[in-house]
């Protein structure tokens, strides 16, 4: 599993099917996000990164993706 500690980088783009990736949020909490995406990583509507609290629901969510 990936993980990012200092922000999103060029990694998210490197998997050719969406994948789980961790990403730290804090000194000691992790979020879990989906990269490997059309545009890198999973969006919100409001263009923010889409995170989960766990890498089940993350890995659920990656299973669903399908690209426009």
């Amino acid at each position: 599993m990936i993980t990012f500690e200092n922000g999103i980088d060029a990694r998210c783009r490197e998997t050719d099917k969406p994948a789980v990736a961790r990403f730290r949020v804090s000194s000691d909490e992790y979020r879990y996000i989906v990269i490997g995406t059309q545009y890198g990583y999973l969006h919100t509507s409001s263009g923010d990164v889409r995170t989960w609290q766990s890498a089940s629901g993350a890995r659920k969510a990656a299973k669903r993706y399908e690209p426009f």
